[in-house]
């Protein structure tokens, strides 16, 4: 009698492979969520914005030192935790408050992003940064 060898072969089909590849990047690609950076919503001038002269009674300055203190000019020094509470005093006295940020050059950039916090926490609408003069 005669055995009938059966082949088995050491190889695999690997046609297909490349459709499953191609299959499970898709899956990942719509299945993945992307971080999304939220940042600070600020509305920035365009190239036809003009300047306007504000009067003094409606403009606040914030100043931001090196050192970490912070000075409500005309008014005195503030802690962090103190300015929110002193902006929404000033804008119930006046809804049009613009309040600058004026921040020293060597400041901890940090603390003009707290101070922007604290604003947008009193629901201050109108804010202007700008950088102080280093003879200031």
């Amino acid at each position: 009698m005669i055995k009938k060898r059966s082949k088995i072969s050491a190889e695999f089909n690997t046609a297909s492979m490349s459709d499953i590849n191609f299959l499970l990047l898709i899956f990942f690609l719509v299945s993945t969520m992307f971080a999304v950076e939220k940042g600070l919503p600020m509305a920035l001038p365009g190239q036809q914005s003009k300047s306007v002269k504000l009067k003094k009674e409606n403009v606040l300055t914030l100043q931001a030192f090196a050192n970490g203190s912070i000075v409500a000019r005309g008014t005195g020094p503030l802690a962090l935790h103190e300015v929110q509470r002193f902006i929404q005093n000033k804008l119930i006295q006046n809804p049009k408050l613009v309040i600058v940020i004026e921040t020293h050059p060597d400041a901890d950039y940090g603390l003009m992003i707290d101070l922007l916090d604290e604003l947008r926490l009193a629901d201050a609408e109108y804010i202007s940064l700008r950088t102080m003069k280093t003879g200031s």
